[in-house]
């Protein structure tokens, strides 16, 4: 009876340790998507390309914030009438973090992203859904909260469709 008792004892604490540790993993890793929360400043530089041909120049404001009982986090911004929503959360079970973005020009995407926590960034591979259309954004966060943002697309043969950069200000913390 003794030895039973001390496996359960032994089953559990193994239990509640894993769970333990379960739960300050999904901490940090919403303390990775908080490095975007707030409102931000940003100026887009676009390379000439085949979904841009004419090089450009862009700026506008951003702001995040968590929804949804803080299970998923939202980015509306504006530039130039282009309204943009993403909505980003981690996934547990794949051990990655899942965005969706969506324009007011109809356009959608949906991403995954692996954080490298020694580097600082996030890198997102673009899921295609068809075409064999690559992409890949990588934000990378500075010192001082503030971060630059590199997004290339290709197409099959490795054509250049799209080759943007953007540098992110923060002007707030919080969000209203």
């Amino acid at each position: 009876m003794m030895k039973q008792l001390c496996i359960l004892l032994a089953f559990v604490s193994a239990a509640a340790w894993t769970v333990t540790a379960d739960s300050k993993k999904q901490i940090n890793d919403e303390e990775v998507l908080d490095k975007w929360l707030g409102k931000w400043r940003y100026h887009l530089v676009s390379e000439s390309a085949a979904w841009s041909p004419i090089p450009g120049e862009h700026s506008g404001t951003s702001s995040t914030e968590w929804i949804l009982d803080g299970h998923f986090q939202q980015t509306f911004s504006k530039d130039d009438g282009t309204e943009t929503r993403e909505i980003r959360r981690y996934d547990a079970k794949t051990n990655t973090y899942h965005k969706w973005t969506f324009n007011s020009s109809g356009s959608d995407s949906f991403w995954i992203g692996r954080w490298d926590e020694e580097y600082s960034t996030m890198t997102w591979q673009y899921v295609d859904f068809g075409p064999g259309i690559t992409g890949e954004i990588v934000d990378h966060f500075s010192p001082t909260g503030n971060y630059k943002t590199r997004l290339v697309m290709k197409d099959p043969k490795g054509n250049m469709l799209l080759d943007v950069r953007i540098e992110h200000v923060r002007t707030r913390k919080e969000v209203d």
